[in-house]
Parts: C-alpha cells; sequence; structure tokens
C-alpha cells in the first residue's frame, strides 16, 4: 500500500497500471455521482439525455457546463442571506 503513494510524486512520472486504475476508479465515481444529480433533478427527459450525453462524450467540458445546473436553489447559504428582509 505504501509504495502505491510513492506512485504519487512530483519528483518523477511513475504512471503505470496502479496510477492508471486509480484515474479510472475516480473517472467512474465522478461520473455515477454525477449522473445521479442529473436523474435527481426536475428535468424534462430530453434535458436528462442532453446532459448525460455532453458528460459522457465531452467529459472535462461537460462537467463544467452541468455545474451551475447542478447546485440547488434552496442548498446555498447565499441564497438566504441574498433574500431581502420584510420589514
Amino acid at each position: 500500500m505504501i509504495d502505491l503513494l510513492y506512485k504519487f510524486s512530483w519528483d518523477t512520472i511513475k504512471f503505470d497500471y496502479q496510477v492508471l486504475a486509480c484515474m479510472i476508479v475516480v473517472w467512474i465515481a465522478v461520473l455515477v455521482c454525477t449522473i445521479s444529480s442529473i436523474l435527481s433533478r426536475p428535468f424534462p427527459n430530453w434535458m436528462r439525455f442532453f446532459w448525460i450525453a455532453l458528460i459522457v462524450f465531452v467529459p472535462a467540458l461537460g462537467l463544467l457546463f452541468y455545474l451551475p445546473f447542478s447546485l440547488k436553489a434552496e442548498g446555498g447559504p447565499e441564497v438566504v442571506f441574498s433574500k431581502r428582509m420584510k420589514s
């Protein structure tokens, strides 16, 4: 296990099957979380298909484009504090 941690170093490039496997596992986890987020949102079916296709076929840009849509309006403190208080 310690040898695996030494593969992630800035000194030299140590790219092998273990690093590739870690990258694949992280990427699959990101895809699963993103797709579950898309499916939990109240999007129409065509929009769900569009977002999933964009994220799968254009990975980095698809995730960046979906990020603003993934935030729930009631989830952040900035939404609470940005509302005007009624007097």
